[in-house]
């Protein structure tokens, strides 16, 4: 809460020249930042949603900061091998995580133990973008949601769903189906969007719940095929595919997100002129066309923002994880 408006001019003297001061060298810590090259740090495989978005920003960024800006994949353990490795990176400003849902938020609810504590080893820097995630199936198959929720029930066992790994939203998304049908469903993990978008193409599992970067080119070329998305209205660029809640499953929306980190101790102004050039990408016409032919929603966020949002999903994966009683090691 601010001070009360008369307290702001009784401030001593000394403590005023004070704040004064510590503004001026917070603000002149880092005046060349950034003077070489500034690497985002995506912890998926290419080709996945995260990774999409990344290189898109990636592009825009070079211009917008004056410096080489490229993205380095470490996939692995649900995000945490590539937010580990940022964790342990100087924090001067050039490692950022571009990061998702898991490795920032979710992760926390999932694993007893983890290599670094998403709460409390990062400094948000901006929220990103929004997106829902999208079921699909074969293009061949003519199963219907309906349809495999019948065949789950009847037989269990037999239906499979693949996500991006386990603990991951896609995971969560999937034990919400199986929870809301009051069926169980086999749980398929795989490391990345690509894989899991492949495999479900090839009908190796029955359903793939994909975000929707690395699946939407895939349905409109007609090698997928939508069977609903998790958000709670349509997605522009799929207008034809229906919500979870309009084949009948009340109350279910499921979105995730992308966002910017750094390591604990980088610099106030370093975060700040990230941040700054992360929201000017983000309101580039550019960025906001591939985005949302990509089925994301840019956001762009203040540190503080995104700090108190990170939390509000730790606590909301937390209640998702008790529900569905999901335990990971």
């Amino acid at each position: 809460m601010s001070a009360p408006w008369c307290l702001k001019f009784v401030l001593p003297l000394t403590a005023c020249f004070a704040l004064s001061c510590y503004s001026s060298l917070s603000r002149a810590d880092s005046p060349d930042y950034p003077n070489r090259a500034v690497k985002l740090t995506v912890p998926y495989p290419p080709g996945g949603g995260t990774d999409i978005t990344a290189r898109a920003m990636a592009q825009q960024l070079n211009v917008i900061m004056k410096q080489s800006v490229v993205i380095e994949n470490r996939p692995g353990a649900t995000g945490m091998i590539g937010a580990a490795s940022v964790v342990k990176s100087p924090a001067d400003g050039y490692t950022i995580l571009y990061g998702a849902a898991s490795e920032m938020a979710f992760n926390a609810s999932l694993f007893k133990k983890m290599m670094y504590n998403p709460a409390t080893d990062f400094e948000p820097v901006s929220l990103i973008a929004t997106f829902p995630l999208i079921l699909v199936v074969p293009a061949s198959s003519s199963a219907t949601l309906e349809s495999l929720m019948k065949r789950a029930t009847e037989q269990p066992g037999t239906v499979t769903y693949g996500s991006i790994g386990a603990g991951s939203p896609q995971h969560l998304a999937g034990e919400l189906l199986a929870s809301g049908a009051r069926t169980s469903l086999v749980h398929v993990p795989y490391k990345g969007s690509g894989p899991l978008v492949q495999d479900t193409m090839g009908g190796v599992v029955d359903i793939g719940i994909s975000s929707l970067p690395p699946a939407i080119n895939l349905i409109k070329a007609g090698k997928l095929r939508a069977l609903a998305v998790t958000s709670a209205t349509r997605v522009p660029s799929l207008p034809d595919v229906p919500t979870m809640q309009e084949l009948g499953y009340q109350g279910y929306e499921f979105n995730t997100w992308v966002g910017a980190a750094v390591p604990i101790g980088t610099p106030q102004d370093i975060i700040l002129k990230i941040n700054q050039s992360l929201r000017t990408a983000l309101a580039s016409d550019e960025i906001k066309k591939i985005f949302l032919d990509q089925g994301a929603e840019p956001v762009g966020s203040t540190p503080a923002f995104f700090k108190t949002f990170i939390q509000s999903e730790i606590a909301k994966s937390a209640e998702i994880v008790s529900k569905a009683k999901i335990s990971l090691e």
